[in-house]
C-alpha cells in the first residue's frame, strides 16, 4: 500500500473498483499508508452502495454510479421476508430472469421461448429494478435501474 500511497502524488482522482467491504479496507489502508485521500477525489463502482462506505471517514465524498436504490430496497424486503437474509445486489439479475420465464410460459403459449419472442426489440422490464433484453447475436443489453 506504501507504493500506491506514494504513487498518488498529484493525480486528482483514485478509482477504487471493488465492493463496498473492500473498498473500507483499501481505503484504511491507504490512510494507514500515508495516503491523503481527501487531496483526491474518489471513484468507485455501484457496488459502494453499501452502509459501511457511507459510514467510513475516509470515503466521505466519493462518487460512483449506480441506479436509484429504491426498486432495490423494495426487492430486499420482498427478499428478506422470503428467505430471512440479505441478497447480493446481483441477486435481481437472477431474479428478473426467472420471472421472465414465468410470465412467457404463462402468456406467450407456444412461442414463448421462440427467437422472435426472446428477441425482441422493446426488451423486458421487471418492477422498475432492471431493463434487459437479448439480441438475435447472443448479446444481450442490460441496464439497472
Amino acid at each position: 500500500m506504501r507504493t500506491v500511497a506514494a504513487a498518488l502524488g498529484s493525480a486528482d482522482a483514485l478509482m477504487i473498483a471493488d465492493d463496498g467491504e473492500s473498498v473500507v479496507a483499501t481505503a484504511d489502508a491507504l490512510t494507514a499508508a500515508g495516503a491523503e485521500l481527501r487531496k483526491h477525489q474518489l471513484l468507485g463502482t455501484g457496488l459502494w452502495d453499501n452502509p459501511r462506505v457511507f459510514a467510513s471517514p475516509a470515503l466521505q465524498g466519493g462518487l460512483y454510479a449506480a441506479p436509484d436504490p429504491s426498486g432495490f430496497r423494495s426487492f430486499a424486503g420482498r427478499y428478506r421476508t422470503k428467505f430471512g437474509g440479505e441478497p447480493v445486489r446481483t441477486a435481481t439479475l437472477a431474479y428478473d430472469r426467472v420471472a421472465l420465464v414465468a410470465a412467457l410460459s404463462r402468456t406467450q403459449g407456444a412461442p414463448r421461448f421462440a427467437p422472435e419472442t426472446l428477441t425482441k426489440p422493446v426488451g423486458f422490464c421487471r418492477d422498475r429494478l432492471d431493463y434487459f433484453r437479448f439480441r438475435s447475436d447472443g448479446t444481450n443489453d442490460a441496464a439497472l435501474r
